[in-house]
């Protein structure tokens, strides 16, 4: 997996948990304390999110960042 191919997937995941919790971009970018645009940007899969900001958005969301990332972990992997 290249990196936007990762950018685009991880976006897709957490546009995806934030609908199942039915929290709007806009509830989510006021909890996690970033932008409208930012989150649509990370959604999209257009900009890379740090780290810092992953686990902002992950804490308002309730994510199990271990369940969350487990694909990825396993899909860089040789």
């Amino acid at each position: 997996m290249n990196k936007d191919e990762f950018k685009q997937e991880l976006g897709f995941r957490i546009k995806v948990e934030r609908m199942r919790k039915k929290i709007s971009q806009e509830k989510l970018a006021e909890m996690a304390d970033c932008s409208l645009s930012y989150i649509g940007f990370i959604e999209r899969g257009e900009m890379a999110i740090s780290l810092y900001n992953f686990l902002k958005i992950a804490q308002v969301l309730n994510l199990n960042l271990n369940e969350f990332l487990k694909d990825f972990i396993c899909s860089n992997n040789p």
